[in-house]
């Protein structure tokens, strides 16, 4: 099992380079300007502001590399020929599949608790933020979830064909669809849904669809006779 996580992380080596700089490029950006000569004095307002904005901005950057490890994971293996290779050794296709979503779950445990880690002590240090925890929250939630569409869909069209692009593409413009489709209904039936409303229904969608596709991607890849 060593062995396949190690294949992985090889495949997937310049998305994981690429994932690291979008983590950690806010925050780099945030020390410059903080540190820079002619910037303002330093206050405890002011910095927790700014690492609030770079830990979001962090967050949003890094659904990309979810998604290209979503895009890439099944696609890009049959885009380089190694899956022709894989499929002559006795190895099962669940071990193959463990491995492919364990380098994914490592990668999204280290975005998330980095961020989240820093979120909390921002949380901590910025009085309306521990007033209202669960506003304060509410940002990183529904980028969990569109990461969770992203992440879903890309590994769908990655399981259906050889191009890690398609995947990725597909995952990143369905959310937008979302949106655009959600919002099309709603002007057509003249409706002026509450803001809950709107928050519930993407929420809704959003699960539904990144749970849908990902189960059958990974059926089909678990069926799949040829690589």
């Amino acid at each position: 099992m060593n062995w396949l996580i190690w294949r992985e992380y090889r495949l997937n080596r310049l998305i994981l380079i690429a994932g690291v700089v979008l983590l950690l490029l806010p925050y780099l950006i945030v020390l410059v300007a903080l540190l820079w000569p002619k910037s303002p004095p330093l206050t405890v307002p002011h910095v927790t502001k700014a690492f609030l904005g770079a830990a979001i901005y962090s967050l949003v950057l890094s659904q990309l590399t979810i998604t290209l490890l979503g895009g890439n994971a099944i696609a890009g293996e049959r885009a380089d020929r190694s899956a022709e290779f894989i499929a002559y050794l006795p190895l099962p296709r669940k071990k193959l599949l463990g491995a492919k979503l364990s380098l994914s779950f490592f990668a999204v445990s280290i975005i998330w608790v980095t961020n989240l880690l820093v979120l909390g002590i921002v949380a901590c240090w910025i009085p309306q933020l521990r007033q209202d925890i669960n506003e304060a929250y509410k940002i990183p939630y529904y980028i969990a979830l569109t990461g969770f569409v992203f992440y879903g869909v890309s590994w769908l069209i990655s399981s259906l064909q050889s191009s890690p692009t398609f995947a990725v593409a597909g995952g990143l413009l369905t959310p937008l669809s979302i949106v655009m489709g959600s919002t099309a209904v709603v002007w057509a039936l003249d409706f002026n849904p509450t803001e809950q409303f709107v928050q519930n229904g993407y929420t809704a969608i959003c699960l539904i669809l990144a749970l849908v596709c990902f189960s059958i991607g990974t059926w089909y890849y678990l069926k799949r006779v040829e690589p």
